[in-house]
C-alpha cells in the first residue's frame, strides 16, 4: 500500500484544528465539582462508646452499630494475638452514650476527635512504671519471691511480660472514662464545649460556639447527657463537671437486638390451686 506524501498530511492540519475548536465551543458545560459529601442530619450529636467484655478495649462510633471494617482500625497492634481479626457481637457492647443538644453536631465531632486522640496517646506513650505489674496481677510465685527478697532487705517488683504489656495497653476503659470527664468539662485546646455567656442569651437556639483553650470563668458549657450501661463505671473519673447529666440506658445492652416487648404476645398465666 502506497503511503500518502508528507505534504498531503500537513494539509489536513487546519481542518483538524477547526474541528477541535468547534467541539470545544459546542460541548456542554461541565458541572461544578461538589464541595463535599453532605453530612447526614444529626451527625455528631450522639457518640457511642463500645467496650470489649474481656480485654476492655474501647471503640468510639457515631452509630449504634459497629462497623467491622472502619471501626476495627481504631484498635492498635500491641503484640501477637492482641488485635482481633473481626468484631464479635457477643464480646462488644455499648458502655456509654454521649448525647449533645440538637444542632450541636460540630461540638460532638470535636469531642469525638479529642477522645480518639487521647486514647491513642495512652496507647503509644506510657511511663516506665508501666513495665511493672500491678498488685492485682501478682501470682503466687511473684508473692513468694517478693517475700523472699523482703527478708533479705531487698525490694522486688515483678515485671510484665511482652504479652502482659500488650494486654495492659489494650485495657483502656478506665483511661477513656477519665478522659471523658476532662473533655466534657471544656478543657483542652480547641474545645468547642465552651459557649460564651453573651451568646447563650441570644435569640432562639443559635449558640455561638467559642473555640478556646480553656473554659473561662465567664463562659458556659454545653449541656451533655451521658447514658451508662453500668452506672458504677462513672466512678473511674475523679470528678464530673456540672454540665454533665448521668443516666442509664432504657434497655440493657444485651437486649438491644431482641424483639421489643410490645411485639411479644402475652401468655395468660393459669391460676394454680393449692390443695389443702
Amino acid at each position: 500500500m502506497n503511503a500518502a506524501p508528507p505534504g498531503a498530511r500537513l494539509g489536513l492540519l487546519p481542518s483538524l484544528l477547526r474541528t477541535c475548536v468547534r467541539q470545544a465551543h459546542t460541548a456542554p458545560a461541565r458541572r461544578p465539582a461538589p464541595k463535599g459529601y453532605p453530612k447526614p442530619e444529626g451527625h455528631g450529636e450522639n457518640i457511642w462508646v463500645f467496650t470489649h467484655r474481656r480485654t476492655e478495649q474501647v471503640i468510639f462510633s457515631f452509630k449504634d452499630r459497629l462497623d467491622g471494617f472502619h471501626d476495627l482500625k481504631q484498635l492498635p497492634f500491641n503484640g501477637k494475638q492482641t488485635k482481633p481479626s473481626k468484631l464479635r457481637k457477643d464480646y462488644w457492647s455499648p458502655m456509654a452514650k454521649i448525647q449533645f443538644p440538637a444542632g450541636m453536631g460540630s461540638v460532638g465531632r470535636s469531642v469525638f476527635q479529642k477522645l480518639r486522640e487521647l486514647k491513642h496517646l495512652h496507647e503509644v506513650s506510657w511511663p516506665d512504671e508501666f513495665r511493672y505489674k500491678a498488685p492485682s496481677e501478682y501470682t503466687q510465685e511473684d508473692e513468694r519471691k517478693i517475700a523472699d527478697e523482703k527478708e533479705k532487705g531487698k525490694v522486688y517488683q515483678p515485671i510484665r511480660t511482652k504479652a502482659d504489656r500488650g494486654n495492659a495497653l489494650n485495657a483502656q476503659k478506665k483511661n477513656v472514662i477519665a478522659d471523658m470527664a476532662v473533655v466534657l468539662a471544656g478543657k483542652g485546646a480547641g474545645n468547642k464545649l465552651a459557649v460564651a455567656e453573651s451568646a447563650s442569651k441570644g435569640a432562639g437556639n443559635k449558640l455561638a460556639v467559642a473555640e478556646s483553650k480553656e473554659a473561662a470563668s465567664g463562659d458556659e458549657l454545653v449541656a451533655v447527657t451521658v447514658k451508662w450501661s453500668n452506672d458504677q463505671d462513672m466512678g473511674f473519673a475523679e470528678a464530673w463537671s456540672s454540665n454533665v447529666t448521668h443516666a442509664l440506658f432504657e434497655e440493657p445492652a444485651y437486649m438491644s437486638n431482641l424483639v421489643p416487648k410490645q411485639q411479644v404476645a402475652e401468655v395468660p398465666t393459669e391460676e394454680v390451686k393449692v390443695e389443702a
